[in-house]
């Protein structure tokens, strides 16, 4: 029974993607996969809870497990993968026995990141770059050769990766939200601002193929340009409510609609940040990225022999 404990130096790199896109592999291979969050840090329920609702995960629960508990929780499985908390996995290290250690890091600080790894020893399965700019693939990696490490890959930055869902921008901009069902998990990957002139504007949304417009509540005619530009989710700011033929058309397509009362420029503030900072999440959009950015991984060289 195969442990992988993901590890990084610091938060929010892309672990719970990457477990996610190796599981999926490993699953459609024919082998039973674990995946489990250790607790320690403020995004372990959010993680615990995505591994829960992945059909391929073998491993029933959806609450983060303390570090002494893994061996016991995870037994029977071809391969287990255990997120640890960014920072020092020592702890979670020291619990899991022999498990191996895959460490995932950002593109900056080799020097760190070296150091990071020459503390696991010989637990190191090896090293993952996630986020590189594509402009900088070459350089990044000669960075990291300078300082002993060949990563493993180098995974480009990803804007599809990067998005928030429906649901997470929706609790960012404290907004109430309308016919949001099935399309919570949906992607916001490229919002567009409205304008403030009269302009019907339907031409401009349809060319920048925008997932989501954000718009001001005193402006329906700029509302409806977007759901005829077939925008999947509208983003209305102000703490307008909205107009009834407004919402008749909302109601009759099905577009999500997120009301908050914040100003535009919060809401875009807001939106802005979440991009590769919020919790992994996004269904099966993300899942088909996922599949094809790690396709060159040796992912049974990662685990080892069963």
């Amino acid at each position: 029974m195969p442990v992988l404990l993901v590890a990084s130096p610091e938060p929010m790199v892309g672990k719970t993607a990457l477990i996610t896109g190796l599981a999926q592999r490993l699953k459609g291979a024919g082998r039973t996969v674990a995946l489990l969050r250790l607790s320690g840090d403020e995004h372990a329920d959010a993680d615990a809870g995505l591994f829960a609702s992945l059909p391929f995960n073998a491993q029933r629960g959806s609450e983060p497990v303390e570090p002494g508990a893994v061996l016991d929780t995870a037994s029977g499985h071809d391969v287990t993968f255990v997120e640890a908390a960014g920072g020092d996995p020592a702890v979670a290290l020291r619990a899991i026995g022999a498990a191996r250690a895959l460490v995932v890091a950002g593109a900056e600080s080799p020097d760190r990141v070296a150091e990071y790894c020459q503390a696991l020893g010989g637990s190191l399965a090896g090293l993952i770059l996630n986020r590189v700019p594509r402009r900088r693939r070459d350089a990044v990696g000669a960075a990291f050769e300078g300082v002993g490490l060949r990563p493993l890959a180098l995974l480009p930055e990803d804007r599809t990766l990067a998005a928030p869902t429906i649901a997470q921008v929706a609790e960012a901009v404290q907004a109430r939200a309308r016919s949001l069902n099935a399309g919570k998990e949906h992607l916001i990957e490229r919002p567009v601002i409205a304008s403030i002139s009269a302009d019907p504007a339907q031409g401009y949304f349809a060319g920048q193929q925008s997932s989501a417009v954000i718009v001001r509540g005193d402006k329906p005619d700029l509302q409806l340009a977007a759901l005829n530009a077939g925008v999947s989710c509208l983003i209305v700011t102000g703490g307008y409510p909205l107009l009834s033929y407004v919402l008749d058309r909302v109601e009759e397509d099905e577009i999500a609609v997120l009301q908050t009362g914040l100003d535009t420029v919060t809401t875009v503030e807001r939106i802005e940040a979440m991009f590769a900072a919020a919790p992994f999440a996004g269904g099966e959009a993300k899942l088909r990225r996922l599949a094809g950015m790690l396709s060159e991984i040796d992912v049974a060289g990662l685990t080892g022999p069963d």
